[in-house]
């Protein structure tokens, strides 16, 4: 017994140097202000790209523990931080698409000082740090704390999508241990009138699902429903999409410039004259429109819609018939001579 001790020691030694090389889950770059975080993507296909006969080798999956790599930033003199590059709070009806680089699990330190000093974080298709890129559907809500001045911030992605192999991975994150991510985003004190109001977080991590407060303002994001315009199908989708369609159809020349200015001034004359002449007796007044109807009334008599022969045979009555005699009295006539 006493001679395994050795060999005991010795192992928990280099067990120790193995983990040692690992990169937290949490990496501060810039405390209160960027991090990096590693959020465990369990159950999670591990897309792989075989480099060793040529950078074209088609990705395929393989079962590997993996992570999704979260570049945290909040600025200084701002409360909008950023997920991946993305503006992730404040948020408003347009949500936007975050990506996110897949890497093993073990990532070791050095790997990840050498992303953090080449640029890589920011996810695009010609970034490998070992595994794919995908696109996340997520869920995400805030919450104010503290009166105000502290904000509570969850981010839960439930799916990854990825269109780098040759048929479209989709895979719904529904492990009963998956994490999400938790900031705890705190106001700092303002020391004078004219120092502007700073924020910094102050605790990031991640926690299990249950750890979610409900609350009536959680958004949902669902990556194949919205594009850079907003979510599809919606008033606010189509009305982005043509304006940003007509901005660069008027950024391509002059001629498209000149068409548009054309359009819109045609498009005035024929409002103008529509008002004009369309919408005349809108604008009259009851007496124009009863002078209107006598006239139309006139001419009607004078093209013979009147029974003239039947007139002719109604009887002519005297003054004394119509009783006309008795009404009158004449005032103040005579004739002297």
């Amino acid at each position: 017994m006493t001679s395994l001790i050795p060999y005991l020691i010795a192992s928990a030694s280099l067990l120790q140097l193995t983990y040692a090389g690992i990169a937290p889950e949490i990496t501060t770059l810039e405390e209160g202000y960027n991090f990096i975080l590693k959020l465990p993507c369990l159950g999670c296909p591990f897309l792989y790209q075989d480099t060793s006969t040529g950078e074209d080798r088609p990705w395929t999956e393989r079962q590997d523990d993996n992570s999704l790599l979260l570049n945290i930033s909040l600025p200084y003199d701002s409360l909008a931080f950023t997920l991946n590059n993305r503006q992730i709070y404040p948020t408003y009806a347009k949500l936007p698409q975050v990506y996110a680089n897949q890497v093993v699990q073990d990532l070791s330190d050095d790997a990840l000082a050498e992303i953090v000093s080449t640029g890589q974080l920011e996810a695009s298709h010609e970034t490998n740090l070992g595994g794919g890129y995908f696109g996340l559907s997520y869920s995400q809500s805030a919450h104010h704390v503290q009166d105000f001045s502290a904000i509570l911030f969850q981010f839960d992605v439930i799916e990854i999508w990825s269109d780098l192999p040759p048929k479209a991975l989709q895979y719904k994150l529904e492990h009963k241990d998956q994490k999400m991510l938790e900031l705890l985003v705190l106001q700092k004190p303002v020391m004078s009138a004219l120092e502007p109001v700073s924020f910094e977080i102050i605790k990031a991590s991640l926690v299990p699902r249950n750890h979610l407060k409900p609350s009536s303002n959680v958004q949902t994001m669902h990556f194949l429903e919205w594009d850079s315009f907003g979510q599809k199908g919606t008033v606010t989708h189509y009305f982005s999409s043509w304006g940003t369609a007509i901005l660069d159809w008027l950024d391509s020349g002059l001629w498209a410039l000149f068409t548009f200015v054309f359009g819109v001034m045609a498009l005035f004359v024929i409002v103008c004259l529509v008002c004009i002449f369309g919408c005349t007796s809108f604008w009259q007044d009851d007496y124009a429109q009863a002078q209107h109807g006598k006239g139309r009334a006139r001419r009607k008599k004078s093209r013979g819609h009147w029974d003239v022969e039947g007139a002719r045979k109604m009887p002519f009555k005297s003054a004394e018939e119509l009783g006309l005699l008795g009404r009158g009295k004449v005032v103040g006539v005579g004739k002297s001579d």
